[in-house]
């Protein structure tokens, strides 16, 4: 919101802070006991939790914009909506038979 103009309440601002640092405590959280491929699980971590922020990034983005275009375009939700999960769908598609896991989906 703060980068597309648009101002919330504090309590939005503590409640994403909040949602924030529960995840990141779930995150950080892990097993009392080392295991064999502790490396390879606290690479996945830090993968998973870069990804997570960036998802949290963009979806705080996307909900900003979304309100700007209801608002200015006169977008209909169901509109929008159907459109972005359109999108979703083709950009999924595209990824799928770029790294050749159609079968794999297929099969799951």
């Amino acid at each position: 919101g703060l980068l597309l103009g648009k101002k919330y309440p504090l309590t939005k601002y503590v409640n994403v802070i909040i949602i924030t640092a529960g995840v990141a405590l779930f995150m950080a959280g892990g097993s009392s006991t080392k295991k064999e491929g502790a490396a390879v699980v606290a690479d996945n971590t830090l993968i998973g939790a870069l990804m997570l922020s960036i998802s949290l990034c963009f979806d705080g983005a996307t909900g900003a914009y979304e309100d700007k275009l209801m608002s200015k375009d006169h977008v209909e939700p169901f509109d929008l909506m159907y459109n972005i999960q359109l999108g979703k769908a083709v950009i999924s598609f595209c990824c799928l038979m770029a790294t050749n896991g159609v079968n794999e989906f297929i099969y799951t």
